[in-house]
């Protein structure tokens, strides 16, 4: 089965999978455990009643990863459609969300392109603003310089600036760093 990495169209669905697995195998796991040390000994006076326990301690850490991906909604098909038909070469980033200490931005699809980040968050309840904020943050904290951030809510003029980055043939040093980034503050 081919993984789908951070960054790429489909990963939060795929990611949900993984997560939902690995928790309940986790979970499972320390049920069995439980359940052997019960059955063997007849009390849960036992160590393998601990251990059961401890290993309820990285279950319930993926329980919170699966949880964040489940509320994650991701890039939809038409969305994915729309966009794909404007970016060309243009280096893209599907799936990203992210959290600041104040909020979480939901943000389908992002571009850089001659120190040009830009994004397009669905949601009408998403701060654009504050996300464009929480992102220059994160930049300058990296020593990441002279980034323009724009979010964008409305699609025709989302695709209209993706058009116009295409257009612009720029030589761009910071790409890598800038993908990079979102993609690490990125769940």
């Amino acid at each position: 089965m081919h993984r789908i990495k951070k960054g790429q169209y489909g990963y939060i669905k795929s990611q949900r999978k993984i997560e939902i697995i690995k928790t309940l195998s986790l979970f499972l796991l320390s049920l069995a455990i439980y359940l052997g040390g019960y059955i063997t000994t007849g009390t849960n006076k036992n160590l393998l009643t601990i251990v059961a326990i401890l290993g309820c301690l990285p279950a319930s850490k993926c329980a919170v990863n699966m949880i964040m991906f489940l509320r994650a909604r991701g890039c939809s098909e038409e969305l994915y459609q729309k966009v794909s038909a404007h970016t060309g070469t243009l280096p893209c980033l599907y799936d990203n969300v992210l959290t600041s200490y104040e909020s979480t931005f939901e943000i389908p699809h992002m571009v850089f392109c001659g120190n040009n980040l830009i994004g397009i968050a669905v949601n009408p309840k998403c701060k654009t603003a504050a996300c464009e904020k929480h992102l220059q943050a994160m930049c300058a904290q990296n020593s990441i310089r002279d980034v323009n951030i724009k979010i964008f809510q409305d699609i025709p003029k989302y695709l209209n600036r993706l058009d116009q980055l295409q257009e612009l043939s720029v030589g761009d040093t910071q790409t890598e760093a800038v993908l990079s980034l979102v993609k690490a503050i990125s769940i």
